[in-house]
């Protein structure tokens, strides 16, 4: 039998949710501005969610890994220039070979010292392996009632995704 195969097939060893939090922060400045140069432009908070997202995922797989899917994205606020933002990543479900990452978006008003939630979404990213193909990754490893509720939410809207396959091109793999 193939060895390398065998390794590929293998369920690799688990990994807990705090294993691969990731926590990111910039402050926003005019170059990160729409075209009225007040408010960021969604695409700077979208890529520096990637980002954050991205590196979670490469922290619980351990293998390089490529953006899926980005699902239920909300803007609740506008970030402004000036604002100081901080981006928390985590992975909330993993199947067999993607997982999914929940990213907040947090900003603070520095002079004034208040800050609030701006933006939410799941990222579903998966993990390749050396010929670019999908390669397993890690379950994931509840620690909390917290997590599990997060989990079964994960795994809820990955079943529901692979059910829509008609509707939807892109899903997460099995």
């Amino acid at each position: 039998m193939n060895e390398q195969a065998d390794l590929k097939n293998s369920e690799p060893e688990g990994r807990t949710v705090d294993h691969s939090k990731v926590v990111m922060s910039q402050v926003i400045m005019p170059v990160h501005t729409g075209p009225g140069g007040v408010y960021v432009h969604g695409g700077e908070i979208i890529k520096l969610m990637d980002t954050a997202a991205g590196l979670a995922a490469l922290r619980h797989a351990h293998h390089p890994v490529v953006t899926l899917r980005v699902e239920g994205i909300n803007f609740h606020h506008p970030i402004r220039v000036g604002n100081y933002v901080t981006v928390r990543a985590k992975l909330t479900y993993a199947s067999r070979f993607s997982m999914e990452i929940q990213v907040e978006v947090f900003t603070e008003d520095v002079r004034k010292e208040k800050e609030w939630k701006a933006l939410t979404a799941y990222f579903v990213f998966v993990a390749l392996d050396s010929n670019a193909q999908p390669q397993r990754v890690p379950p994931l490893i509840i620690t909390s009632d917290e997590e599990r509720r997060s989990f079964e939410s994960g795994e809820s809207r990955h079943t529901t995704c692979r059910i829509d396959e008609h509707t939807r091109t892109l899903c997460a793999l099995d």
